[in-house]
């Protein structure tokens, strides 16, 4: 549309011209419309780019990058080609203000990828990839629903362990979300044994790789690079420019830009209350921002009650006036589920978890659709059709249909003493004069005096060691007969309520409270 306008305007200046002006004029006045209607043309089609510039400059460097490169990329081939190029030229030029400020978060989550990598045995330099998938920004949800720092689908994420609820979504939280990732590494490569390979399955997903493995006849990413989506045969190169600028970035001027109120110390405090995060803001002194901030993972700017508490981060000045003058005991270990809800408590790895399922009804509206109220309900279309026994997608308006909620919390566990009939006796008890024990007939024993002192032992007879009983030995605490039991391998110790008044000989009873 531009352009036609260009060029009416030059056809009727040239016709004004042509009755205006004499003869002799017309010809130089019709070369100057024609020129600037042609100039005119060619700046809209070719538009002046500002980054050919930057281009130039990346031109002069690129001897020094391909030479460093080597020096910061260990895991994957040390490749320089256009698309690590094109990254770079993003990096340093196009975006430096968004590279900044990735610089300066880097300081804060990279220890905590480093943590969680080391832990499972992985390279660190793979915390790199989080740059690539998020940009270090723990809030990003891309256009497929892949969200957090480490981008992971929801699927993925609940095989991996993590919550994706109406308030909590762990996608987004640094410490959990890095742990899935590190876990998910690992098993990719236990799959194909190649980091390229690993970071193209971690993108595309394993089956696609192994279908372009096949395909290709060859497990060398760069040969099969024709096999695979468009996203992922950038995805390497991606990671290599990656880990380039985060190690030279000074050498292009680039400072990172640091979230002052993520660098000081930083401590943990456990909400067992539901709170919103502007009444923690308000309470701590910070505002809103930073505190989600740096608990990314309550999304809807609410952290709800919980029986086994809700971890928060905040600066350690920030946390201390946050809990001035406040209860920080947890509630009585009870349920609050209304009429609806079912509650079931199973063993996963060892740990007990109370699965609370609460039921809501739903009445269908003109316009709905199964896949707009599973949408609005944070669940699946297949999920709808099972709870509500549908064998078609037709919904009709005005109809009725069960909606699930599923929650999963740790179940704390209670240690308590055993009630009295499940002890027979006491603790052993040894040479006891036999007129202390009544049951004891006298007259049956063999020698005349009555008064003579007899020794015996009254062992304790109490029901064998099993999965939930223990008998606590001489001079031995719960803890220590837990510990010899192996009851708390596995077991978060803030999660042991004790009794405080157990003796050698109790029966101890271990139970998840439900």
């Amino acid at each position: 549309m531009m352009t036609f306008a260009i060029l009416q305007f030059q056809k009727t200046t040239r016709f004004v011209l042509f009755l205006l002006l004499p003869m002799n004029i017309k010809f130089v006045c019709r070369f100057f419309v024609s020129t600037l209607g042609l100039l005119s043309v060619i700046a809209w089609t070719n538009p002046f780019d500002m980054g050919m510039i930057a281009e130039n400059r990346l031109d002069e460097q690129e001897e020094t990058i391909r030479e460093r490169i080597p020096t910061v990329v260990t895991i994957v081939s040390p490749t320089y080609n256009t698309i690590v190029r094109s990254y770079l030229n993003t990096y340093i030029y196009r975006r430096p203000e968004q590279t900044t400020a990735m610089l300066g978060w880097a300081a804060y989550y990279f220890p905590k990828f480093e943590k969680a990598l080391a832990a499972e045995g992985l390279p660190t330099d793979l915390k790199y990839l989080a740059i690539v998938e998020s940009a270090l920004n723990p809030n990003a949800i891309s256009r497929s629903g892949a969200g957090g720092l480490w981008q992971f689908m929801k699927p993925t994420a609940r095989e991996c362990g993590l919550k994706c609820g109406t308030y909590i979504d762990e996608r987004m939280d640094p410490e959990k979300s890095s742990k899935a990732a590190a876990s998910y590494l690992k098993q990719l490569y236990t799959m194909f044994g190649n980091w390229e390979l690993v970071m193209a399955a971690y993108n595309a997903g394993p089956g696609r790789i192994r279908s372009a493995v096949k395909r290709s006849g060859t497990s060398d990413y760069w040969q099969m690079l024709k096999y695979l989506p468009a996203e992922t045969q950038n995805y390497v190169p991606a990671f290599i420019a990656a880990s380039y600028i985060m190690n030279y970035h000074y050498e292009h001027n680039l400072c990172p830009e640091i979230p002052e109120h993520a660098m000081g110390e930083l401590t943990s405090v456990m909400l067992y209350e539901g709170m919103s995060i502007s009444d923690i803001a308000n309470r701590s002194g910070m505002s809103e921002d930073m505190v989600k901030g740096l608990n990314p993972s309550f999304v809807r700017n609410f952290i709800p009650a919980s029986q086994t508490g809700n971890m928060i981060w905040l600066p350690v000045a920030a946390a201390e006036l946050f809990n001035a003058g406040r209860n920080m005991e947890p509630p009585a270990m009870s349920i609050d589920a209304d009429a609806n809800a079912e509650i079931k408590t199973v063993s996963i790895h060892g740990t007990m978890y109370n699965i609370i399922t609460t039921r809501k009804e739903y009445r269908v509206h003109s316009g709905d659709n199964l896949y707009t109220i599973a949408q609005r309900n944070d669940c699946t279309v297949s999920d709808m059709m099972s709870w509500n026994n549908l064998r078609s997608n037709h919904l009709s308006i005005g109809q009725r249909l069960e909606i699930r909620h599923v929650t999963r919390e740790i179940a704390p566990l209670v240690i308590e003493q055993a009630p009295a009939p499940e002890v027979v006796a006491e603790a052993s008890r040894n040479y006891q004069p036999a007129s202390t024990v009544p049951s004891l007939e006298l007259e049956s024993l063999d020698f005349d005096q009555e008064t003579a002192s007899l020794n015996f032992s009254i062992e304790p007879r109490v029901p064998e060691q099993t999965a939930e009983h223990l008998v606590l030995k001489r001079r031995q605490s719960i803890r220590q007969a837990l510990d010899a039991y192996q009851f708390t391998s596995s077991l978060n110790t803030s999660q042991v309520i004790m009794p405080d008044n157990a003796v050698a000989g109790d029966v101890i009873r271990v139970k998840a409270r439900t």
